[in-house]
């Protein structure tokens, strides 16, 4: 039966070349032949048809590497060869279609024989409730806002799925690692620093030195963007990547990794602070004493950053507490006020509408006339300008306001849930990870919830996907485990 199906997937596959290639050949005819089609619509059809192509035979061989090409597409790739389709449907861009034909592999294994997806995890049930809340809410009195709904809470969910049942083994976890943390580990600090130094020719991607999305131009101030043209999100990933090749580097041997190790300890700290962001300070700081307390072999390092940011905190102390963030300030009080301001708009909304909602990005539609309600904070009176036609930035607050308890409370277990199954997963032995990697994750997850508290990240696809794509590898694996357990014939029974 297993020859069968593998027969089958493999006169799937190559079907699917085959057509790719004649497809490719059919529009190099048009052009030779110059029909009325648009030779630069040609060109695009080529790139794309040649990248499903590229993609559909990396997939074949590993579903961790098709994630790698995702997301380094992610990262360099997402404002380029974007395919703009009419209407309210989101555009076509080379991380949807690494996305769609990851899901096209495990769909036709599955389909075939080839794969055995693993049961179905209450977190999952929790996850696609909260799909189904915002598809409701959005579809009867929200906006139709599909690219959000993807980037922020449909294709992170997928990907805690794909990577929950395509990292199986340790060799398969620590070779993604490899090639994704430590060649990022290394850029982000580096590029952060040439963009905050305006180095223009060294910074990469090009659109970072004019950042624009949709026609609007982006502007920070003084703040390092970074790839993803926004402080938080490029921070977290920052913050990310460094705990992940802390770990990997503390696997290796040899002088490299070690020199790895003391120069991203080196520049990461200082890539931070360039964000000029005080939730980006604090999520790494987070994530920091997550380390220190719980992981062995990075407490040191931990410590050691902890302790050196705290003498520069206090040898600088007259600038932390001044405004003025590019000298380290952080005593912002209008934004501070602002948030608070917000914080409390958000609760007369939800006690109006507590089970639905205002509606899907529907938020500053329905806060002005909140705003004015608001007097003072615990930072005493407001101005008057202080809140108006802001956005919530905080993701507890506006899916509580926009979506209502229906996408509220599963969205809290699943926080709840990924947190309770991570800190068990430390003392559980799997064959795809150690306690290290575990904790590892754990302070990524830290610095996630920490950042989600100042800003609602539904727009950035890689600060959402990451931390989920990281706990399903750990959830594979400790399902995997519990369900070999559970197999097994118990004591004093025969086998």
């Amino acid at each position: 039966m297993s020859g069968q199906a593998g027969a089958i997937a493999d006169w799937g596959y190559r079907l699917t070349i085959w057509g790719l290639v004649i497809m490719t050949a059919f529009l190099l005819i048009l052009g030779i032949q110059r029909s009325t089609i648009d030779n630069k619509t040609i060109f695009y059809g080529l790139v794309v048809i040649n990248i499903m192509l590229i993609g559909y035979m990396v997939l074949l061989r590993s579903i961790s590497m098709g994630i790698l090409i995702y997301l380094y597409s992610l990262t360099f790739l997402n404002h380029y060869w974007r395919f703009v389709i009419p209407g309210r449907w989101p555009d076509i861009d080379l991380p949807r279609l690494m996305f769609i034909f990851i899901w096209l592999i495990i769909l036709l294994e599955t389909t075939v024989g080839g794969r055995r997806l693993l049961p179905r995890a209450k977190i999952e049930v929790a996850m696609t409730g909260v799909l189904i809340a915002i598809l409701f809410v959005m579809l009867t009195r929200g906006n139709l806002a599909i690219r959000q709904f993807l980037n922020g809470y449909a294709i992170p969910y997928a990907m805690f799925v794909v990577a929950k049942n395509s990292f199986r083994a340790e060799k398969d976890v620590q070779r993604f690692l490899l090639w994704f943390a430590i060649p990022l580990s290394i850029y982000f600090p580096v590029n952060h620093i040439f963009e905050h130094y305006r180095i223009e020719s060294l910074i990469f991607p090009t659109y970072i030195l004019k950042p624009e999305i949709s026609g609007t131009v982006i502007s920070w101030g003084e703040r390092a963007l970074g790839a993803f043209l926004q402080p938080v999100a490029t921070g977290m990933a920052i913050n990310s990547i460094f705990v992940l090749s802390l770990y990997k580097t503390s696997r290796m041997k040899g002088l490299t990794p070690k020199l790895i190790r003391v120069f991203i300890v080196m520049t990461t700290p200082i890539a931070i602070f360039f964000t000029l962001t005080r939730s980006v300070y604090l999520g790494f700081f987070t994530a920091l004493m997550v380390l220190f307390i719980w992981s062995p072999k990075q407490r040191r390092v931990a410590g050691l950053i902890i302790l050196a940011a705290f003498l520069v905190v206090l040898g600088n102390w007259s600038n932390v507490t001044t405004s003025e963030r590019s000298r380290g300030g952080v005593a912002v009080e209008e934004t501070a006020m602002g948030r608070l301001v917000l914080a409390e708009v958000s609760m007369k909304m939800f006690m109006d509408r507590p089970f639905v909602g205002v509606g899907f990005t529907r938020f500053i539609e329905y806060s002005q006339p909140y705003v004015g309600t608001v007097r003072s904070t615990i930072l005493g009176y407001r101005e008057h300008w202080i809140g108006k036609e802001v956005n919530q930035h905080n993701e507890l607050f506006c899916v509580l306001t926009e979506i209502g308890l229906i996408g509220f409370i599963p969205l809290l277990l699943i926080y709840g849930m990924m947190l309770r199954f991570l800190f068990k997963a430390r003392s559980v032995k799997a064959e795809n990870y150690d306690s290290e990697l575990v904790v590892s994750i754990i302070a990524i997850w830290a610095g996630y919830l920490t950042n989600i508290q100042f800003m609602v990240p539904r727009f950035y696809e890689f600060m959402n996907t990451l931390p989920f794509l990281l706990g399903g590898i750990i959830y594979g694996g400790y399902q995997r485990e519990m369900l070999k357990r559970h197999s097994l014939p118990h004591k004093g029974e025969r086998s």
